[in-house]
């Protein structure tokens, strides 16, 4: 039995076929000191995004592949619930996130005994349709709770595998992982990352993307001031 990576990198794909190959090589340039694992989730592309991941694999390329399109958060929930590394990372398959930072973060969560290090894109590359309900998000994020942090969406985390495969991940709560984790008590720090312009495919984000996060954020905080509150009723 092979031994256990250092650490996981979970990416979900949809519709990347161009970004794949770049995408592979740049994780194995940032990452040669490191024994990894790669975890590649396809949700079920109508373009050549797996036949791209097969072709471009490298020893260490896990491809799991849906056979219907689930959404992001079910598709990190697959690749995180594979995944074999004393810790995680997650990020995107459009070549925005840099894995160069990933050693960086690494270092981190080591030496200061964190649960998560999530990245803060200081200089977003991202469209107005993008980043307003971001702004929006993690204004209400830090005025309800005490987990300060202005990034919350920034798909570039490294986590322990324990927090990890605690989180709910379903609907768009993929973008909530930050604030679902501090819930339940983790360490978090955020730390400034890079963030490239998109220049291979489409966002697949839209208006009505932004009624499912803003209403799954008021579900989890709905859902946290109930249990609070039910602890100091006993």
């Amino acid at each position: 039995m092979q031994s256990r990576p250092l650490f996981s990198i979970v990416i979900p794909v949809f519709n990347e076929e161009d970004n794949i190959k770049f995408l592979i090589a740049s994780i194995e340039n940032a990452l040669v000191a490191y024994r990894y694992e790669l975890i590649f989730v396809d949700d079920f592309s109508s373009d050549a995004s797996c036949e791209m991941i097969k072709s471009n694999a490298n020893p260490y390329t896990t491809l799991i592949a849906f056979e219907h399109h689930r959404g992001q958060s079910s598709a990190l929930a697959s690749g995180i619930k594979r995944a074999r590394g004393h810790y995680i990372v997650t990020m995107d398959g459009d070549l925005q996130n840099d894995p160069s930072d990933i050693p960086k973060m690494l270092g981190i969560i080591q030496n200061e005994d964190l649960d998560m290090v999530i990245g803060f894109r200081q200089n977003r590359q991202d469209p107005f349709l993008k980043t307003t309900p971001s702004k929006i998000a993690n204004f209400i994020i830090r005025m309800t709770t005490q987990l300060q942090i202005r990034d919350s969406g920034c798909a570039l985390k490294v986590m322990t595998s324990k927090i990890a495969k605690e989180l709910p991940l379903y609907g768009e709560l993929h973008r909530f992982m930050a604030l679902n984790a501090h819930l339940r008590g983790a360490r978090i720090k955020e730390v400034p990352v890079i963030h490239h312009p998109r220049i291979h495919g489409a966002s697949k984000y839209g208006l009505e993307r932004t009624y499912k996060v803003l209403k799954d954020l008021s579900q989890i905080l709905i859902t946290h001031k109930k249990a609070y509150s039910k602890r100091v009723r006993t």
